[in-house]
């Protein structure tokens, strides 16, 4: 359902725990639509923030570390919809009050183009 374009980034950071992020995330309500990799599925998620490596997404229902997903998201500013491939590096299970429940995921395939559009949003959102 969401193919990416022919020309993608590699944006993995493997291995890295969410407190050593690459790109600092900003505070960002985005609707999240995801399918398995084999576009089984749907599911849609708020995300909480996001960067340019990845997004926090809340949520009630917990995918498990190392699950893949293929994501659509629109951005609030520009209306750009963009389109990934995701992983979930990290899952809040049981949070501290007045965290709340979701997962970290990390984009590991975005074309030139939505990381372009996406870095344009980031840019435009910070005060």
């Amino acid at each position: 359902m969401f193919g990416l374009a022919s020309r993608c980034v590699n944006v993995s950071n493997s291995g890295m725990s969410h407190e050593q992020r690459r790109h600092a995330r900003i505070a960002m309500n985005v609707t999240v639509h995801a399918r398995d990799l084999h576009g089984q599925g749907q599911l849609v998620f708020a995300s909480a923030d996001i960067s340019l490596g990845g997004a926090f997404l809340t949520s009630d229902l917990l995918l498990e570390d190392g699950e893949t997903l293929d994501i659509e998201l629109r951005m609030p500013r520009s209306g750009s919809l963009l389109q990934a491939e995701a992983r979930v590096v990290w899952v809040r299970r049981f949070p501290e009050p007045p965290e709340q429940p979701g997962m970290g995921i990390e984009f590991f395939a975005l074309s030139d183009g939505d990381r372009e559009r996406l870095n344009a949003e980031l840019r435009e959102t910070v005060p």
